[in-house]
């Protein structure tokens, strides 16, 4: 599996997701399968971090297409909330700080709080995952711990659904990739794309 599929399955998990949440919320499975997503995302955010040739452009594109997603996300999920892409930016920031100051977990710590703070979508959870993953090593049984106790402790965490735990398996997805794949210039201008689509599908059915 390259890059590519798995920007395609993490974009189409998400689509699922968002169905489940914003039409057909008695429909759990959809609700299920979008537990994979966003560990999928945290991902692929710890991959353009190390990868993209300008850090500050990357972070721009998140900053402005977060901020041109938020009125479509509120619309169509009625939730004032910041939404996912305010979490990746925040997750990007911690995991270049961390790297550059050479302060281990300090801006973790910091982003998750202010992510938390402001209720971004995930809160801290959202930024730990970003920064936890992003230094996945299938081989490490501390990573293993530290990822599984991460999920786990949604389970006792307010403002989570009690079936957020599905992201657990999430890395074995991970580990299929070996190549890098074509690229996906639409991956992350998708996300305002799919809420547009899904809230005019929202009204159209909320109508008939």
């Amino acid at each position: 599996m390259t890059t590519f599929q798995i920007k395609l399955l993490a974009a189409t998990l998400m689509v699922c997701d968002h169905i489940g949440a914003a039409i057909f919320p008695n429909i759990l499975i959809l609700r299920f399968l979008g537990r994979l997503s966003f560990p999928l995302f945290a991902w692929l955010i710890g991959q353009g971090e190390k990868h993209t040739n300008n850090f500050n452009a990357y972070l721009f594109r998140l900053i402005v297409l977060g901020l041109l997603s938020q009125p479509i996300y509120y619309l169509l999920f009625q939730s004032s909330r910041p939404n996912i892409l305010a979490t990746l930016a925040l997750g990007l920031l911690a995991i270049r700080l961390d790297k550059i100051t050479n302060l281990k977990v300090l801006f973790t710590l910091f982003f998750a709080a202010l992510a938390q703070l402001i209720d971004a979508e995930y809160g801290a959870y959202g930024v730990i995952t970003i920064t936890l993953i992003s230094k996945l090593n299938y081989h490490s049984h501390f990573w293993w711990i530290k990822w599984t106790l991460l999920n786990l402790l949604t389970l006792f965490t307010p403002g989570f659904l009690f079936y957020q735990v599905l992201a657990l398996p999430a890395p074995i997805i991970i580990s299929w990739n070996h190549k890098q794949g074509q690229k996906a210039r639409w991956f992350y201008p998708f996300y305002p794309l799919h809420l547009t689509l899904l809230l005019l599908l929202k009204l159209l059915t909320s109508n008939s």
